[in-house]
């Protein structure tokens, strides 16, 4: 079967802002409230999720996660109100390219 696959990444001034692994790295991160709780549901380095989410906080216009460094009461991260709206609009844009792949497979699909 022959079928249609596609990955959205977006850039702002050439640079990958969002794609579907930062997005899963946000998600993870609302659901464990830290960073490295986030990275181990991802199978991913620590370190790499740290990079990612320093590259995401530079291009963005407005931080998407504040990060709480450890100490006696611990560390921790959180998605900002920005991070939240951007992750939302990202679901949205998913949905609508997904509905228009699937049309295409069952169009060369026939």
């Amino acid at each position: 079967m022959i079928e249609v696959e596609c990955h959205i990444s977006i850039k702002k001034d050439g640079n990958s802002f969002l794609n579907a692994t930062k997005t899963e790295l946000l998600k993870e991160i609302v659901q464990s409230g830290s960073l490295s709780g986030a990275a181990k549901k991802l199978k991913i380095s620590y370190q790499h999720a740290w990079n990612m989410i320093e590259e995401m906080n530079r291009v963005a216009p407005e931080l998407l996660v504040i990060m709480q460094r450890g100490g006696t009461n611990g560390g921790g991260a959180m998605i900002s109100a920005y991070g939240e709206r951007i992750l939302g609009e990202y679901r949205q844009i998913q949905e609508q390219f997904d509905k228009m792949v699937s049309q295409i497979n069952v169009e060369i699909n026939l």
